[in-house]
């Protein structure tokens, strides 16, 4: 890994810049100058060598956690397709919003299937690939990976060839972008964007898949992968939402899903930060790859993620901050238990098990695609159905009394938001909200704005439950 890139640039002040991605590639558009150049004469170090040194201890932390190493993989940029046959009682390998072709054959019961996949790729050394940095598959005897319409990226030229195919003139095309940043921070952000925004878009990589990214490029041997590490950080610093799950106390939990007043508390804070100043690189990286690794155990289904739950946790907890402050290893064993429940709880379930599978999310149907094998005249049938699970719970008056009995309960769900896991009480409380159509906390005179934490949650079951025995009768028979 290269400890240090310098490069020398120019800085204009007023400009603007639309940095948007795609799956058909990163772009960046650039309207004309709209300001005075002012030249930066001095060569401008992107990683020091301390930067360094933290970024490789991150990436190795996360690989011996368990993420995909593409060390040793052959990297490909672009559109691939691969076909995947399946037993008439098993479920595609990929995700199906992917397939763009089905096929049944009369000399076999398997489907067919035809996945396309756009992006950077990796055929790993175990001969596993990685799609998209969105999946993992390992082809069988009788499934193909084609990549005649991807390009071998050849990471020892990386850094030029991009350059070349997608020149960036940072002083016309990213002053704006560069303009919110505090200016101690722009002469770096803008010498790192000029190396890493060509590869974005000569890799199709599009600004969510920044963190995932630079760990398999690293791993493959590409010599500038941290200096993404500091585009990661830059475009961290912009998001309220991305910092202050490391800066902020736990929120408070609304169950009705409104949170007004984080309208507020995002506003104040933008208005505070007139200027964006970049976590350190390294530090971006790691809470980048936490949150990158928290999101693959909130998938829908396991061919949606990269890595598999256990690996994905372990990920995760590798990556909190020094000493844990946040109490955040905790919650991503909560998470994990709550993605290892049933999507879909039994018929006579009870409420406990129907609310520990209840989610928040809709979910999207899954395309499966079957045959009837050969007919007597040589032809074969082929049927198509869509599937999604049936919501786990629905809401009944006759259970408030069971639901509030069960606010204070901390046994895990799969219900999650922004926060992260919610236990069995803050699906009660969901309930209950929905029913009473109003936050019952409110109800009872408690305050909706505190950090919610177990001993808070606690506070409110204990108070809404007290409220509950005095108001119950004007609220159930209504």
């Amino acid at each position: 890994m290269r400890t240090a890139l310098f490069l020398a640039t120019g800085l204009l002040l007023a400009a603007s810049i639309v940095f948007a991605a795609d799956r058909e590639g990163a772009k960046i558009f650039a309207a004309p100058p709209a300001g005075v150049i002012q030249p930066q004469a001095a060569a401008i170090e992107i990683v020091s060598k301390d930067d360094a040194t933290q970024i490789a201890a991150v990436i190795k932390a996360v690989i011996a956690a368990g993420f995909t190493d593409a060390a040793g993989a052959t990297l490909y940029a672009g559109k691939i397709a691969v076909t995947a046959k399946v037993n008439p009682e098993g479920l595609p390998p990929l995700p199906t919003s992917a397939s763009n072709m089905q096929m049944t054959d009369p000399k076999s019961k398997k489907t067919t299937y035809q996945f396309q996949f756009d992006g950077l790729h990796a055929k790993l050394a175990d001969g596993s690939w990685i799609f998209g940095l969105s999946h993992h598959f390992k082809p069988g005897k009788e499934d193909s990976v084609d990549v005649k319409h991807a390009a071998e990226v050849k990471v020892a030229d990386l850094t030029a060839t991009a350059a070349a195919e997608h020149p960036l003139d940072v002083e016309k095309g990213a002053a704006k972008w560069l303009e919110a940043l505090d200016p101690a921070s722009r002469p770096r952000a803008a010498a790192a964007l000029k190396v890493f925004a060509p590869v974005t878009m000569q890799l199709h990589v599009n600004q969510e898949e920044f963190v995932p990214a630079m760990v398999v490029l690293d791993r493959a041997g590409w010599s500038d992968a941290e200096v993404a590490a500091v585009c990661v950080a830059d475009s961290r610093s912009r998001q309220f939402w991305q910092l202050r799950a490391w800066t902020g106390a736990a929120p408070p939990y609304d169950p009705t899903g409104e949170y007004d007043h984080f309208k507020k508390e995002e506003a104040d804070w933008t208005q505070a930060h007139p200027k964006f100043t970049p976590e350190a690189p390294a530090v971006a990286l790691r809470r980048g790859l936490f949150r990158w690794c928290r999101g693959q155990l909130m998938v829908e289904a396991p061919e949606d993620a990269l890595l598999p739950l256990d690996k994905a946790a372990a990920c995760a907890k590798a990556m909190v901050d020094p000493g844990d402050p946040q109490g955040y290893a905790a919650k991503i064993d909560a998470l994990l238990a709550g993605a290892k429940l049933p999507v879909g709880a039994p018929e006579k379930a009870d409420l406990v098990a129907r609310l520990q599978s209840w989610e928040a999310r809709p979910r999207r149907p899954r395309m499966i695609v079957g045959g009837g094998g050969p007919q007597a005249d040589g032809s074969v049938s082929i049927s198509t159905s869509f599937v999604a699970p049936v919501a786990s719970y629905t809401p009944e008056k006759k259970d408030l009394d069971a639901l509030i009995a069960l606010l204070g309960d901390e046994r895990p769900s799969r219900f999650f938001d922004f926060n992260g896991p919610r236990t069995v009480g803050d699906n009660a409380l969901r309930a209950v909200a929905m029913l009473l159509e109003a936050d019952p906390r409110k109800l009872a005179g408690q305050s909706v704005d505190k950090p919610w934490t177990a001993s808070e949650r606690k506070a409110a079951a204990t108070a809404v439950q007290k409220w509950w025995t005095m108001h119950r009768k004007e609220h159930v028979e209504k």
